[in-house]
């Protein structure tokens, strides 16, 4: 919020000065694209991050568990990208314009559980980038600032994601050549993951490695503040004061310019008095002096 301070000043010095608060960004004033920074920020971390798993899965000789990995977490996501192609089309004030224009073609067509249709998001990532450019880097930290829960929300959700594809593959690099090792699939290895981060540990599946209890005990305490981020948002939730709507904010504005010009009213109303007691004044001392001088006149 910023605030403002409105002044009014008659001509004798008299002023009266009121304080009011309004948005420095109306949200009305984003596009029905723009879903909040918080939420572009997420799909567009997300379809890099899908972009990166395509390169594993078409040159598995760069790691061939990160491609095992890949290969189960790559129809996840694309299940994510189908949610964000239904939310976008059914908000958009246009759908044959958010189909055509807004590049939804192309997230439609990276929802195939095809890895190579992975490479459409390459669209999804220039729009995006083009939008923030758009609105700047100012106005999106305003934006961001304004929906700080949000924003940790998405943030927690895609650091989950990452944190337990990259420890799945570094336990399986770990685990895979070890003749005691119980983590031995990718399955195996992104479960364990996955029980871990939550901080919950079944102990059917645990490493054996000195490089993967490593790996183990960076996720444990990466998990313990990842969910105590995510409990704030939910305690955020249910304490904050519900946010006024646009069009009571518009309302509350409009009942503040009513007030600010009742004011100057009533402040050239009670100018106008003012000067017409000097006036009536004036002409009593200009009596009084004619008077005065009468009686000189008539003293001998």
């Amino acid at each position: 919020m910023r605030r403002k301070m409105m002044t009014f000043k008659n001509g004798e010095g008299i002023s009266c000065t009121v304080r009011t608060e309004s948005s420095m960004k109306d949200e009305s004033e984003y596009p029905v694209e723009f879903k909040g920074s918080g939420y572009e920020g997420f799909i567009l971390l997300l379809s890099v991050l899908s972009i990166l798993n395509i390169i594993f899965i078409i040159f598995p000789g760069l790691s061939l568990n990160a491609a095992r990995v890949v290969l189960i977490v790559d129809p996840v996501l694309s299940f994510i990208f189908l949610l964000d192609f239904l939310f976008r089309l059914l908000t958009a004030e246009s759908k044959v314009q958010y189909f055509l224009r807004n590049v939804g073609w192309a997230d439609l067509l990276s929802v195939a559980p095809v890895p190579g249709m992975k490479f459409f998001r390459l669209f999804r990532i220039v729009h995006d980038v083009r939008l923030i450019r758009t609105f700047g880097t100012e106005r999106l930290r305003y934006e961001f600032s304004e929906r700080r829960a949000e924003g940790a929300l998405f943030s927690v959700f895609f650091l989950i994601i990452l944190l337990i594809e990259v420890s799945a593959v570094l336990v399986l690099d770990a685990e895979g050549t070890a003749p005691d090792a119980n983590i031995r699939t990718a399955g195996d290895a992104l479960w364990w993951a996955y029980v871990t981060i939550a901080t919950v540990g079944y102990g059917d599946e645990y490493p054996v490695t000195a490089q993967g209890r490593i790996v183990g005990v960076i996720l444990m305490t990466a998990g313990i503040s990842v969910f105590g981020t995510l409990a704030g948002f939910l305690s955020n939730k249910l304490t904050a004061p519900r946010r006024m709507p646009a069009e009571k904010i518009t309302s509350v504005q409009g009942k503040e310019q009513g007030t600010a010009n009742e004011l100057r009213e009533m402040l050239a109303r009670q100018e106008e008095m003012y000067r017409e007691i000097v006036t009536r004044l004036e002409k009593i001392e200009q009596a009084l002096e004619i008077g005065k001088g009468e009686e000189n006149e008539r003293l001998p």
